[in-house]
């Protein structure tokens, strides 16, 4: 095997210098028409909680320390007995729910767009397509119950979704599934967040490229569900390692999110809502914790 690698043919539809993806297909009409999806004001949280006995994948870990000294009566400051406690954490930013940049997943030395790992990324983070570049995300977000369409409550660990059920799914749902959307898949895997994490861990039902192609042909914004990596792991082998990742973010510059808790949009039969991101601006960082919300 030669160690030469022909550049990748980029589909390019955002133009050379872009490095928001798909974040562009979330124009100023498509966040006020989200918002009109808006009926009671109720928010419905999408983010884990997350702490130092959630599911982890590979070396990942998540560590929190809190200093304790300024609650001790000798400690308060002030004839008014100021107290306080602050904190540090330490652990992987691909924990929890959390969302990719467009920086984290490429296909060999090629990063989105054609950037070159070789020129942005260096030990203290990226130079370029970190986090800090997510605008925050305000759009249509649309539920895929694929456990609702196969009739169960969750999706068998080796479940490969496939563009027909991702078809089916937003016909059992009444939606269809247009360009700038968040789309969150519901397989019922994130029942063992909590029940069994190593299980969570250690498999997922997901998507392989058929059904990445039909998200990506769609021009959706966002993709994501109620496990780790979106994904189905171990993936088939004849596709290689990740290729969902490198299809929808290295590609076209779609946003993977994961471990979404979409239980309650499923239980509920909510389908179609304004969704709501911010990320953290992390210079350089390939990935974060977030807490997106959709709201109904």
């Amino acid at each position: 095997m030669t160690s030469e690698q022909v550049e990748p043919n980029w589909p390019n539809r955002y133009g050379t210098d872009d490095v928001i993806g798909a974040a562009n297909e979330i124009t100023p009409n498509k966040v006020l028409s989200a918002t009109q999806l808006i009926k009671i004001g109720e928010r419905i949280p999408l983010g884990r909680i997350l702490d130092e006995n959630s599911p982890t994948q590979m070396w990942r870990y998540w560590k929190h320390h809190m200093t304790l000294e300024s609650i001790l009566p000798q400690n308060y400051s002030g004839e008014n007995q100021q107290s306080y406690v602050e904190e540090a954490v330490s652990g992987a930013l691909h924990s929890g729910t959390h969302i990719d940049a467009l920086g984290h997943i490429g296909i060999g030395n090629y990063a989105y767009n054609g950037a070159k790992y070789s020129d942005i990324a260096t030990g203290q983070g990226l130079l370029k397509l970190g986090i800090e570049s997510i605008p925050p995300l305000i759009t249509r977000g649309v539920l895929l119950n694929i456990a609702k369409l196969k009739g169960v409550t969750s999706l068998d660990g080796a479940y490969c979704i496939t563009a027909e059920d991702l078809d089916n799914a937003q016909k059992q749902a009444e939606v269809e599934v247009s360009s700038g959307d968040c789309v969150l898949l519901h397989t019922g895997w994130g029942t063992y967040w909590h029940s069994d994490p190593a299980k969570y861990s250690s498999s997922e039902p997901g998507i392989a490229l058929g059904a990445a192609k039909w998200l990506s042909e769609r021009r959706v914004a966002v993709v994501g569900a109620d496990n780790w990596a979106v994904e189905l792991v171990p993936g088939l082998k004849e596709e290689g390692s990740f290729p969902v990742h490198q299809h929808l973010i290295a590609l076209y510059g779609q946003y993977i999110l994961e471990n979404v808790a979409t239980e309650e949009l499923a239980a509920r039969n909510i389908s179609e809502f304004c969704f709501m991101l911010a990320a953290a601006r992390l210079k350089g960082a390939s990935g974060v914790p977030v807490a997106p919300v959709a709201i109904i």
